[in-house]
């Protein structure tokens, strides 16, 4: 007798699909691991694209053989906050129709919910009594440090835990396992863990054989990434005392207003590339000399791990960040990257300029790095273990 497929539904959250940023990539990574591991998986959106260069434009579609649907019929976020507070209630009640259809129709053995967990959204409720009602496990992505760790909590945030309605989370660092064990502790509950680093499909991304033509170091950020920017400005005033003649690409919304007067000083040294589709994002990597990644000593970094992280190390060039939460778990500093401590914008700028100074050196390290890359963080790798995982959650209650 064949044995039933496993059904996975997968809901985003605020996140559009399939085009979008980091989250995107993850939610259809992880939904791609287990489609090509047998299960049969299909992705809910119920977000909206808000960028003002809109990437998605199609309400049903597929990707990589994933069907996808949104859930309100549009994909365009509105400008007008009453209509942005009622698609919120309206994609909810979306969401619980759907998931009650597929429940009921025997086709969901578990949902995957990407959803945020700094800040509570009313969208659990939802989630949380449809899973009780039908008797599906509901695993969260938990990617950043949740809001109990946060200060300024609102009161029901005070009352509710980040893990409430949820029956398993994938953790993206040893930092969220940790916590999670604590808040089990602190409220009682079982919820289990699968760990689940920075995923990357490998074969998407072409690494680069030979030396960068010039000098160039590429941020891949956006304007809300204020401290990350000013650090590396700072850092980036040191390398162009040692070679004046690089240029800092910065993609993402990122602008000369926003980094502000130390910008215009270095007028035609920073290049601003924009908001890129994400063939040419993936070709800006592979044509660096350095992928620039500044991290911080603080819950943020210690708790997350950047997607652009992996996908850096994929394109084969090599990579600096710092010595802090995941990083030095995966690599080692000055083989596979160069990790100068935390907060040390002339340390973090003499690894820039030691890759500068060593292209053949540099290209040796990224060479390395995309071996890290092809053995923990390719997509594929972790597909049997979370079907496993979904599997394991069979029968158990929110």
């Amino acid at each position: 007798m064949v044995p039933k497929p496993l059904h996975i539904s997968v809901l985003t959250g605020r996140t559009a699909y399939p085009k979008g940023m980091a989250a995107t990539e993850r939610i259809h990574l992880v939904a791609r691991a287990m489609a090509e591991a047998g299960a049969r998986v299909t992705v809910y959106v119920d977000g909206l694209d808000r960028w003002p260069n809109a990437r998605n434009h199609e309400v049903a579609g597929e990707r990589d053989g994933i069907p996808y649907e949104y859930l309100l019929g549009k994909t365009r976020e509105s400008t007008h906050l009453c209509r942005l507070i009622l698609d919120r209630f309206a994609m909810a009640g979306a969401a619980r129709r759907r998931l009650a259809g597929a429940a009921r129709s025997g086709a969901l053995d578990g949902l995957y919910f990407y959803t945020s967990a700094v800040k509570l959204d009313f969208e659990r409720f939802v989630v949380r009594a449809q899973a009780r009602r039908n008797g599906f496990p509901v695993v969260l992505d938990l990617c950043e440090a949740p809001w109990t760790l946060r200060p300024g909590r609102s009161l029901v945030e005070r009352r509710i835990s980040p893990l409430w309605g949820v029956n398993g989370v994938l953790c993206i660092s040893r930092f969220l396992e940790d916590w999670v064990h604590q808040e089990n502790a602190r409220t009682g509950r079982s919820v289990r863990i699968h760990s689940v680093p920075i995923l990357v499909d490998v074969n998407e991304i072409t690494p680069a054989h030979a030396p960068p033509r010039g000098k160039t170091v590429l941020f891949a950020g956006s304007p809300a990434y204020g401290e990350t920017l000013r650090y590396l400005l700072a850092a980036m005033e040191q390398v162009w005392e040692r070679h004046a003649d690089c240029i800092l690409v910065i993609t993402g919304g990122v602008t000369e207003a926003t980094l502000g007067p130390p910008a215009k000083q270095r007028r035609g040294r920073i290049r601003y590339a924009g908001y890129l589709e994400r063939r040419a994002l993936l070709q800006e990597y592979s044509a660096a000399s350095v992928l620039a990644v500044p991290l911080f000593d603080d819950v943020c970094s210690h708790a997350r791990f950047p997607t652009k992280i992996g996908e850096y190390l994929a394109s084969g060039r090599p990579v600096v960040t710092n010595r802090v939460g995941e990083i030095p778990r995966f690599l080692e500093d000055g083989i596979s990257a160069h990790l100068p401590p935390p907060g040390d914008a002339v340390a973090f700028a003499e690894g820039i300029n030691r890759l500068l100074d060593d292209p053949t050196g540099g290209q040796a390290m990224g060479h390395r790095g995309r071996q890290v890359a092809e053995r923990y963080f390719h997509y594929a790798n972790h597909g049997a273990k979370l079907c496993e995982f979904f599997t394991s959650l069979a029968g158990t209650s929110p």
